[in-house]
């Protein structure tokens, strides 16, 4: 399963690496572009998944596509793989409305619950300074605007860049 999954990903990496250098705008000789940044992170993302194509041949030589037959769907939808998938698509979908800080906050503190971390003061402080690690590096260093929210989310996000003044 995880042979397959790596596969599929990897195509779609490459789908989308196309995808976002046709559809953004064209660099300037200032600037990097809009399609620099999530190009460098779709080349990270498939050479991990080469690397771990690689590894599961390696290591199940001769079972990997003789597993492929034996998948299960209940086994699938009840393991962490599909349920830190749903947690990703709530996040995507929660982003819009409550805004990063809060849906990354809400999702660090999920998933380390989902890997097993139950040492809830650690996990709580682990995902605020996750948090606060991963919106001054996009907010200031990157310059990234990170989505905001609405609503009373939006009055926090402004205090937050207020307090920030990147």
């Amino acid at each position: 399963m995880d042979l397959l999954f790596s596969i599929f990903l990897t195509v779609f990496a490459v789908y989308c690496f196309f995808l976002v250098g046709a559809q953004s705008p064209a660099p300037t000789a200032t600037e990097l572009g809009a399609a620099f940044w999530p190009r460098m992170i779709l080349v990270a993302m498939i050479a991990l998944l080469i690397a771990n194509i690689v590894k599961s041949l390696k290591e199940n030589k001769a079972d990997s596509f003789k597993t492929l037959g034996e998948f299960k769907f209940t086994e699938f939808f009840k393991g962490k793989l599909f349920i830190g998938m749903v947690l990703v698509f709530i996040m995507a979908l929660l982003m819009p409305y409550i805004g990063f800080m809060p849906v990354c906050f809400l999702f660090l503190m999920a998933y380390g619950a989902l890997l097993g971390e139950r040492r809830w003061l650690r996990l709580f402080l682990f995902s605020l300074g996750i948090t606060f690690l991963l919106y001054v590096l996009f907010q200031g260093a990157l310059s990234i605007m990170l989505a905001r929210g609405s609503g009373v989310f939006r009055e926090f996000a402004l205090m937050c860049e207020g307090f920030l003044s990147f």
